[in-house]
Formats: C-alpha cells, sequence, structure tokens
C-alpha cells in the first residue's frame, strides 16, 4: 500500500501516493481528453453480452466497483485543476483511486473518479537545512517501486526508514509509519486552489492533511523525510505458537522484549499449518528486522532478482490451489497445510540493503483476497496483543470444528509507534505508544469471511478499543460507525471542522467517511 493507502484512494500495495517533477504547460489542454467512458453501450451490449455488463471500475480485490459519470486520467497538475473546475461547474463529487488495492469503498463514486496513475514524477531528492533530513518530493501517483529505484540511484544512496513488504504502508516500531514521514503536502480545494500543508507552518491543519483520506481534496504531491541507504539484517524463525501464545502473561512479555528490541517486526500464522484440526503443533512465523552497519550484504542483486523470481512462480501456482480452497472449503487445513510445508517453516537469516529487506515478499499481486485490519494501543506488559490473538485463533478451530472454514489465508501482526495524524488509526496523545495491527485474510470469494472478521473486529472493538484500517475492509461491521463516533468524535470533530473549510459543499465526499464524521 502506498502513503495513499492512508491518504487518497488508500488504494495501493505499490502507490506511494504521489509523483512530482517540473509541471509540463498545456495550453491544448482539452477536459474531454482525459475521458474514459468504460460505460455499456446500451442495448447492443446488451445483445452481444447480455450477462457480461462489468462496471467501469473495480478495485484490485474485485469487492468494490461503481460507474462514475466520467473517468479521468490527469498527467499535470494543470489537468487535476481543470478536473476540480469541471465537478464545480457540474455539480459532481470527485474520488480518487490509483492500482485500486484498497478494499474499503472510499473511491467509489457516481460522480467523477480521478485515477492518478499517470502521475508519476519523483523529484531529486534534496537536503533540508530545517528539518536536518533528506527529503524527497513525489506526485500522487508514484510507486514504492519507482521511489526505491530513484533513490537507489541517488548520490549518495537513500531509503526510507518505514515501510513494508508490500510496498506501502508502515511497519517499523520506531520510526512509525510512512505518514509520519510526510514534512509538507499540497492538495487541491474543492475551489481548484493548490494549498500547501507542512508541521512548520500550521501544524493542527498538516495533521488533518498528511492522513486526510482524499477529504480535503486532490492530493497533488508529498514530500518525505529519508536517509541515507542503510542495511538490515534480517531473521525468519518458525517457532510453535505455544512459544509466544500460550499464556498472556507469559508470551506477552516476551514478545514486548522481542518487539522493542527490533526495528521492525511481523508475526504471520497459516490456519491449519499442521495436520489435524487442533492448534497444538501449528507455527508461526516471526520476522525480525534490526539495522547493521557492520555486517555485510549476503546476496548479489542476481540472487536478489533470482529469488523475486521464484516468488512470483510461487504465488501464480499457489493462486490456483486458493482458487481451488476457496470453491471447496473443506480443502482449506489440506491445501495451508501443503503450501506451508512447501514454502515455510525453514529458519534463516541474511543482510540485505534496507528496501529489499522490508519488500521481502514479490507476486502478492497474484493472490486476490479479502482483508480486515484494525489497530489497537499495546498494553504495558503485551498481553492484550496475545488475547487479541488467540481470540482469532479459537475461532478458527471453534468454525472448524463445525465444518466452516470462513478464515483460510493469514492472521498478521506487525507494530507501529503511535501517530499525531488525526485520522491515523494509531493516533494517540502519547507519541512513545506502541499500537499492534492486526488482521485477517482469506482467498477471494470465500464463504462466510465477512461474518468471521466482523466477529473478530467485534471481539477487538470492545477489549482494546481497535480501530479500523480505512483502506482494509470494516464497512461491514456491524454498528461500526456509532462505535467510531463514540470513541473519536472529538478528533473527527476537528478533522471535520478542517475538511469543511477546503470542501464547503462535500465535493470530496462519500459515504465511507460521512458517517464518521457526523454526517
Amino acid at each position: 500500500m502506498a502513503i495513499e493507502q492512508d491518504t487518497q484512494d488508500q488504494s495501493s500495495h505499490y502507490d506511494i501516493n504521489e509523483k512530482l517533477a517540473t509541471q509540463q504547460p498545456a495550453s491544448d489542454f482539452k477536459i474531454e481528453e482525459l475521458k474514459v467512458t468504460g460505460k455499456s453501450n446500451g442495448l447492443l451490449d446488451f445483445i452481444l453480452h447480455p450477462h457480461q455488463a462489468k462496471p467501469a471500475w473495480t478495485n484490485w480485490a474485485k469487492n468494490q466497483s461503481c460507474d462514475p459519470a466520467e473517468i479521468f486520467n490527469p498527467e499535470t497538475l494543470e489537468d487535476l485543476i481543470k478536473i476540480v473546475h469541471k465537478a464545480k461547474a457540474n455539480n459532481k463529487q470527485i474520488r480518487c483511486a490509483a492500482s485500486g488495492h484498497s478494499w474499503s469503498s472510499t473511491s467509489v463514486t457516481d460522480g467523477y473518479l480521478v485515477v492518478v496513475n499517470k502521475m508519476e514524477k519523483v523529484y531529486t531528492p534534496i537536503w533540508d537545512d530545517m528539518l536536518r533530513s533528506w527529503t524527497v518530493k513525489i506526485e500522487t501517483g508514484v510507486l514504492v517501486k519507482d521511489l526505491d529505484d530513484v533513490l537507489r540511484k541517488n548520490n549518495p544512496p537513500l531509503a526510507l526508514p518505514s515501510n513494508v513488504v508490500l510496498d506501502s504502508h508502515g511497519a517499523a516500531t520506531h520510526t512509525r509509519t510512512l505518514p509520519d514521514l510526510v514534512s509538507e503536502v499540497t492538495i487541491i480545494d474543492a475551489n481548484g486552489n493548490l494549498n500547501t500543508f507542512s508541521e512548520a507552518k500550521n501544524p493542527k491543519e498538516f495533521a488533518a492533511a498528511t492522513v486526510n483520506l482524499g477529504l480535503l481534496g486532490v492530493i497533488y504531491t508529498y514530500t518525505l523525510r529519508i536517509e541515507p541507504m542503510f542495511n538490515l539484517h534480517v531473521t525468519d524463525t518458525y517457532p510453535l505458537l505455544s512459544e509466544y501464545f500460550s499464556n498472556p502473561s507469559i508470551g506477552g512479555p516476551k514478545l514486548k522484549v522481542m518487539v522493542l528490541g527490533n526495528d521492525q517486526t511481523e508475526i504471520f500464522y497459516w490456519p491449519f499449518n499442521t495436520p489435524g484440526l487442533e492448534a497444538v503443533n501449528d507455527r508461526i512465523w516471526v520476522k525480525q528486522w534490526q539495522r547493521t552497519a557492520v555486517l555485510p550484504i549476503s546476496i548479489s542483486p542476481a540472487g536478489e532478482a533470482f529469488k523475486k523470481w521464484c516468488q512470483e512462480y510461487q504465488t501464480q501456482f499457489g493462486d490456483h490451489l486458493y482458487e481451488y480452497m476457496a470453491r471447496n472449503q473443506s480443502s482449506a487445513p489440506f491445501v495451508n497445510c501443503l503450501l506451508y510445508k512447501s514454502v515455510g517453516g525453514k529458519s534463516s537469516e541474511e543482510v540485505l540493503k534496507a528496501p529489499d529487506a522490508i519488500h521481502y515478499q514479490a507476486g502478492i499481486d497474484n493472490l486476490p483476497c479479502v482483508d480486515l485490519e484494525m489497530g489497537f494501543r499495546v498494553n504495558d506488559d503485551f498481553s492484550n496483543v496475545v488475547v487479541a490473538w488467540n481470540y482469532v485463533i479459537d475461532q478458527l478451530y471453534e468454525y472448524a470444528s463445525r465444518g466452516e472454514f470462513p478464515f483460510n489465508l493469514t492472521l498478521e501482526m506487525r507494530f507501529v509507534k503511535s501517530s499525531t495524524m488525526l485520522m491515523s488509526a494509531a493516533y494517540d496523545a502519547d507519541p512513545e505508544a506502541i499500537y499492534c495491527m492486526i488482521e485477517v485474510l482469506s482467498v477471494n470469494n470465500t464463504p462466510g469471511f465477512d461474518e468471521f472478521s466482523s466477529k473478530m473486529a467485534k471481539f477487538w472493538m470492545d477489549n482494546f478499543q481497535a480501530r479500523p484500517h480505512w483502506a482494509k475492509m470494516w464497512e461491514h461491521v456491524p454498528g461500526i460507525v456509532p462505535y467510531l463516533r463514540r470513541q473519536g468524535s472529538e478528533r473527527f470533530d476537528r478533522f471535520e471542522a478542517i475538511r469543511k473549510k477546503y470542501d464547503p459543499n462535500g465535493m470530496f465526499l462519500n459515504h465511507t467517511f460521512a458517517g464518521v464524521l457526523g454526517h
């Protein structure tokens, strides 16, 4: 997911949400040139393809779709401004999308859909004396991979200090998430004006603009704090599930020591990864990253490229098995155990450059899935993390005992430091608070996932005041909007006051967030 995953359309595992460059003049630009109809041609289409009517836009997971009045593919700032003026003149709402890796309906609209994939310029990184940091400015459609490539080739080589496997949001315990690396953001408001937000200029509005969910306008650029390239020592271990999750009072402190001792930590669990419908022998995958200035790189560029090629092949093969599993639910224990034995369980360690270490899995796009993720504040001894995790395992096997397998892909947990951004799932007044981001994923079209994931969310909400990751699935959870209003109305109201300043008539508002903001 990209910054975009926390900002504009929350869509991308691969879009970092902006690109920047010198603007090209567009004096001969016509707004109609941006239009992509994607619409049905009426009776002729119905006659030729009576059962194949498709929406104009569908997200990657194929759980969200819409038929906008028009779809635009802008390439310049001037394009964006003209789209906003046209929307204002025609009383249309605007939502934005990129690669469509958002599971929520944040991009869904019957107005204008602005697809920002062609806004892909990366400015040359500069040293900012005031911030005492390197920074890079990027336009709204930049892919994380492309940004990584530019930073690698810079002199000196540079890197983002926070990122994750999917080229998107953050997984760094001590350096926070991507939105917290932002030093400046520019947004085109409902009047077509380009506004610049920075902490130095206006910290209150900056706290809303950085994670703005596309509600303040169309995002044009972000400026990110970056740093000199560094190496990460990566270890992969596969301990028994019971080693960390047998008991909250024992497992919690063990998790705390591990998480606070690492730069980054992620934990994964594949359902039914050992034979038999019980968890006693099940294992987890613990992935840990630690910076090192001493250990040398342990794999060549060619070796890294070959590893990624193998992962692409593995995920393509795995997708066929997963499709079979979704159609034949009772096969889930067998398929998951088979896949785990073929690709998991082999402990290893290596030293890699930061981008290679963090983006360690290629081919994820080959596995369309459904995904619910929530975040909650970790208590002092991490015991609530164990309780949150174990509830999923217990329910997994409870459902399995009835011959039901609604959760079949992975349970994942990562840890991040709190955020000062108003709409962040990790927002907290305590800058040292640690948040657990926990998610359940199943293969597309798995029966019962909505019910199962809602049950997990309800448990986390009731017991730990958990909040949804806006880009993932959450709207299906019963009562979640009133719950969010009760829990965070004060900060949502602060955000809403800023939103109304830049969009008084709701050009950028959609139903996804309207209720959360009190509409």
